[in-house]
């Protein structure tokens, strides 16, 4: 009993937590870029900033105090890193990775949304749905990313076996994980479809991480956290799952 409790309360233990691991992946990547720059992409006291505010959600989500607020301002600085990648000419990221990197962290915005509505005394309906809806978002993307972006359709073909014909199935279910979480309905279904496809992707294609480093030129600690991002949302879909039938009510 106690095992099976510790299972349905998993994921929302380590998603909690995930402000660390941002905090410190974070440092590292700007540590690996300092080895060949002399000064940071982004300005000290920002970066320092950064890094206080994502400790300190770490610290308040894992004793589940103020979920809704710390979630969302954990959101907004989430955001606002990708803001800064796209409009920062002295990041120097190819368009392909900006879209890449992008693509994870909106994921991770969409399960930290749905986190903040499930553990409220009061669940907001509204923040919900937005939760649903930039999850949406994020598998849509994913479905662009995997058709039109040249080096991940390389990467896919090289690692999954089947050729186009699977890449046109995870299509299909991801773009079908799309539209569920857009209306709202099956999620908890839909659900434990991604896990396995974006699990396999996770797996055999982002966890490869030389190559990425060294064929494609992503930077080691990069390519680290947008795993690190795979992992918060696989869990956060998990969560879903657990979750989605005495907290998430179905129309």
């Amino acid at each position: 009993m106690a095992s099976s409790q510790f299972l349905r309360k998993m994921p929302e233990f380590f998603i909690a937590r995930f402000p660390f691991f941002n905090a410190i992946s974070l440092l590292l990547l700007l540590a690996e870029r300092a080895q060949k720059e002399s000064y940071p992409p982004i300005p000290p006291k920002v970066i320092y900033t950064h890094i206080g505010i994502f400790v300190a959600c770490g610290f308040l989500l894992s004793f589940r105090y103020k979920c809704k607020e710390v979630s969302l301002v954990y959101c907004g600085q989430i955001l606002y890193l990708v803001y800064t990648m796209f409009t920062n000419p002295q990041v120097g990221y190819t368009q392909w990775q900006k879209i890449r990197i992008a693509s994870r962290h909106i994921g991770c915005v969409g399960i930290f949304l749905l986190f903040s509505s499930l553990f409220e005394n009061l669940p907001s309906k509204q923040l919900q749905k937005l939760g649903e809806t930039v999850v949406g978002i994020f598998l849509m993307a994913y479905v662009y990313i995997l058709n039109n972006s040249a080096e991940d359709r390389r990467a896919f073909l090289s690692h999954i076996p089947g050729g186009d014909w699977t890449r046109y199935f995870f299509t299909l279910v991801l773009a079908a994980g799309a539209i569920s979480f857009f209306s709202g309905h099956f999620l908890r279904d839909m659900s434990i479809t991604v896990i396995g496809v974006f699990g396999i992707l996770t797996i055999f294609v982002d966890c490869d991480i030389n190559f990425w480093v060294e064929t494609k030129g992503m930077l080691f600690w990069n390519q680290v956290r947008l795993i690190i991002d795979d992992l918060c949302i696989l869990l956060g879909f998990a969560m879903i799952v657990v979750r989605v039938d005495n907290r998430i009510k179905m129309d």
